[in-house]
């Protein structure tokens, strides 16, 4: 029953479909795509719709064609030439037609309709419509705008889209909303008052709810400031023939930066088009070179921006360097007055000091604090310029004589001009002292008398109380009328020994001047002679020389002989300067002597006298040697920590040689005002007498020491010399470890030989390498031979060691007696020495021997031959067996 309900259920569906199918093969019609009635497409899209015919035979479908809304047929676009309409309709092979917008324009929104026929008497129709939308479009909403700062400002934003659309904003991504500072309009975001802070990022959404469409705009905006011109300073002073600067200012703000340009108020002439004028637009800075009086005058500055401009006016003066146009000399006669002028020119005018040019500061204005004789004073004249300063001195000295400087002065510079006062005087004597001038055994002599005076005075001459000097006496005589004046004499008798007067003059008066022309004579004896120090070896003398009225004493000598035993012809003689030492030295001990003294002068040697005896002791002990001490002090400062120099005089030996010196040190305490001696710590030193300071080493910081020193001969020992010292704190940062010689004679020698072989080496390098010579380029081709070769040449033979003997020529070699000779008649190859001598060869041979090398397959084998006692070793190679290579 199942399977019969089923089977009917079958058979119904298949009717079904087969009625439906029969339904549609009767029923033709048309489909748009893309389906659905209304087509939705925004402005300026490109959009295709395609109308499809649903028929049996598609074939049968004829007179296809779109219609307008205005049922207008739109044309195929094969009927077009040239550009594509941006609507047309082209037919397809299964006899569909498609409609074309190609910029989809808001007046083509409507209802079209595709039309045809099937079968040419059945219709077909269908419509679709096509509705349009405007897409949200920026029309006015530049992406950079400026607003100047203090003005209200609107950020413009001019969207359109259909359905309409909804704006708002945001600033640096945050919703703004309508306030005292922001109001949202149509087309805008007023800002009221802009401000610094409003610079940033504005964003101007756009959005259509039905659509969904959603677009934003981002609008940089950037607040613009008006230029400023601040700390503007006028007026300005330039310096005539100098290069200038003139700021707009001391700063031009703005934003952005402003330009500057110059205008000159008077002629309006744009200065960066004018001659010697620089305009740096940048800065604001205008450049003139080379001022000029012209250049004077008013000028404006404008600074330009994008928000508006700014000018200010400048007022510049123009510096007219001081030139000093009149500074005369000048002359006045001593105890006169005298003005001195300088005219100087200058704008502003100048003042005008003066200034002596021997002294380090000008006169002052006025009279002047040290000398009042000495007045200042300046008259100005603003309209001309001109400045006219004087110097009035009253009752002139001659010390006013000499260079005057006029120095003008004002704001564009200094001028400065010499010139010279002259301040007459009678003559004067007043740098020429009374002297007396000397003479003797009719020795020639010069007086020489100079007048100063202005003008230059004329000298005249008398002696004998006012006689007139001789004019043909040829032992006196005139040289010179002035202002020097020289009277030559040669006094041959007593007469010419008197004053002598030296008479100038000139327009201001007459002066004198005595000059005495007197004998001198020869030193008389020593006021004292006596003996303050005497060993066995040497005197001390304490001499004082005669008082001499007239030259003084230059040399003190002494003559001296054993008594009784010499002449004063054959005595010994010794001179001495006067002040210094008087000592005499290696006498003989226990023997007496007699001195006797004479003084000297620029006449002679006057008569010996002073007659003194003395008796030198016997040899005994050197005396004391006296250490080198700070007098005064009751101990020495050592500038070392751990040593001390010791320095003393060499004392008098008393007739034997000092062969040393003996240096005692204890360290030492002070013990209740005086000092002890730590006895467990001294140490001597022995030193070399020709030594006169040695170092005392390895001793304690910060501690007082004594030192003891004593002279030693074959005597023996001198009394001690003493000194206290103490070592310094801390640690030496140098101390000094070397006494003698830095280096000895020997390692100079060493050092220079070692000098030399080095310059040696390298010239013969350089031979070696320049002229293939020298004993490096002997040694370098001697050591690219084998060891066979010089074994070789000591045999005679240059080949037969280095090759297998059949392979080598036949040859002999003669080298110091001894001959090689190649032997193979044996069958085996042989060498044989043969020693012969020199002078006959034929000489029988003393010594033969016969040394068969071995020959070996590998590439070097070694060869010993032992020849008169001695060993050579010979390394030979091989390329083969049979090869002579």
């Amino acid at each position: 029953m199942a399977a019969r309900r089923e089977r009917s259920t079958c058979i119904a569906i298949v009717v079904l479909l087969q009625l439906t199918a029969y339904a549609n093969a009767a029923d033709p019609y048309l489909d748009i795509l893309p389906n659905g009635e209304t087509q939705t497409k925004p402005i300026g899209s490109s959009i295709i719709l395609t109308c499809k015919p649903k028929v049996d035979d598609p074939s049968l479908v004829s007179q296809m064609q779109w219609l307008d809304p205005l049922n207008r047929p739109i044309e195929f676009l094969n009927t077009y030439a040239g550009t594509k309409p941006t609507m047309y309709t082209e037919l397809h092979q299964d006899s569909s037609l498609s409609l074309f917008f190609n910029s989809l324009q808001e007046d083509q929104a409507g209802k079209y309709t595709c039309k045809g026929n099937y079968a040419r008497n059945v219709q077909l129709s269908k419509s679709v419509t096509i509705d349009t939308i405007i897409a949200i479009t920026w029309d006015n909403a530049p992406p950079n705008q400026y607003p100047i700062l203090g003005e209200d400002f609107d950020i413009q934003c001019q969207v359109r889209a259909r359905p309409p659309p909804s704006v708002d904003w945001l600033y640096n991504g945050e919703l703004i909303k309508t306030n005292d500072h922001y109001v949202i309009t149509t087309y805008a975001l007023k800002i009221k008052k802009v401000q610094a802070s409003d610079d940033g990022i504005y964003t101007c959404r756009a959005s259509v709810q039905t659509t969904g469409e959603l677009k934003e705009r981002p609008i940089r905006v950037e607040v613009h400031i008006r230029p400023m011109i601040e700390e503007i300073l006028s007026p300005v002073d330039i310096i005539e023939g100098e290069n200038a600067n003139l700021k707009c200012g001391n700063k031009v703000t703005g934003k952005p930066p402003p330009t500057v340009q110059w205008v000159k108020s008077l002629t309006q002439q744009n200065l960066s088009t004018a001659d010697r004028f620089h305009v740096n637009s940048v800065t604001g800075v205008v450049t003139i070179t080379n001022v000029n009086r012209e250049d004077a005058g008013e000028y404006q500055c404008i600074a330009h921006n994008a928000a508006g401009d700014a000018n200010a006016n400048i007022l510049v003066n123009v510096i007219v360097k001081p030139k000093i146009m009149e500074f005369v000399n000048k002359t006045v006669v001593e105890g006169k007055d005298v003005d001195i002028k300088c005219k100087a020119f200058g704008r502003p005018p100048p003042e005008v000091t003066f200034r002596k040019l021997t002294a380090d500061k000008p006169y002052e204005t006025g009279a002047q604090s040290q000398d009042d004789r000495i007045n200042v004073k300046n008259d100005a004249d603003d309209v001309s310029g001109e400045t006219v300063g004087t110097l009035s001195i009253f009752n002139a000295l001659t010390d006013n004589d000499g260079l005057y400087e006029c120095v003008a002065k004002n704001t564009g510079g200094v001028a400065y001009k010499n010139g010279h006062l002259t301040v007459e005087f009678p003559p004067s004597f007043r740098n020429m002292p009374n002297a007396t001038v000397w003479s003797w055994d009719a020795r020639p002599v010069n007086l020489t008398c100079i007048a100063e005076s202005i003008p230059n005075a004329t000298i005249r001459w008398t002696f004998y109380g006012d006689q007139k000097i001789p004019d043909n006496d040829g032992n006196i005589q005139q040289i010179g009328n002035g202002p020097k004046s020289m009277l030559m004499i040669k006094p041959y008798d007593r007469r010419f020994y008197t004053n002598y007067k030296c008479i100038a003059m000139n327009t201001h008066g007459t002066r004198e001047h005595l000059i005495e022309l007197r004998e001198a004579s020869r030193p008389g004896q020593l006021l004292n002679v006596k003996m303050i120090e005497i060993t066995a070896t040497t005197i001390k003398f304490d001499l004082i020389p005669p008082l001499q009225p007239d030259l003084p004493i230059m040399t003190i000598s002494v003559q001296y002989k054993e008594q009784n035993w010499q002449t004063w012809q054959n005595a010994m003689n010794k001179t001495w300067s006067v002040g210094s030492v008087y000592v005499i030295e290696g006498l003989k001990p226990q023997t007496p002597y007699e001195f006797r003294f004479a003084a000297r002068n620029q006449v002679g040697l006057g008569n010996w006298g002073n007659l003194h005896i003395e008796t030198t002791p016997g040899r005994t002990v050197p005396k004391e040697p006296k250490i080198m001490t700070t007098p005064g002090s009751e101990y020495e400062l050592s500038p070392y920590s751990h040593q001390y120099e010791v320095s003393w005089t060499t004392p008098p030996d008393n007739g034997e040689p000092i062969d040393l010196y003996v240096i005692k040190c204890c360290q030492i305490r002070r013990v209740t005002g005086d000092w002890e001696t730590l006895t467990d710590t001294c140490r001597s030193l022995e030193v070399n007498p020709g030594r006169t300071r040695q170092y005392i080493k390895d001793l304690k910081y910060d501690t007082f020491y004594s030192v003891e020193l004593q002279a030693h001969n074959v005597m023996g020992y001198s009394n001690s010399g003493y000194a206290k010292f103490r070592t310094a704190r801390g640690v030496d940062t140098s101390v000094l470890q070397h006494h003698g010689p830095l280096i000895s004679s020997g390692a100079i020698i060493g050092i220079v030989l070692a000098t030399i072989f080095v310059i040696f080496i390298i010239i013969d390098a350089i031979c070696c390498c320049v002229r293939k010579t020298g004993i490096i380029n002997y040694m370098r081709e001697r050591s690219r031979r084998k060891p066979v070769d010089e074994e070789d040449t000591k045999l005679g033979s240059l080949y037969g060691w280095r090759f297998p003997l059949p392979y080598c020529d036949q040859k002999m070699a003669n080298v110091a007696g001894v001959t090689a000779i190649q032997d193979s008649g044996s069958g085996k190859n042989t060498i044989r020495l043969v020693k012969h001598t020199a002078i006959d060869e034929k000489e029988p041979l003393k010594e033969e021997k016969k040394i068969t090398p071995i020959i070996d397959s590998g590439l070097r084998r070694e060869t010993s031959i032992t020849f008169d006692g001695k060993r050579s070793v010979s390394k030979t190679g091989f390329v083969g067996k049979d090869s002579a290579v």
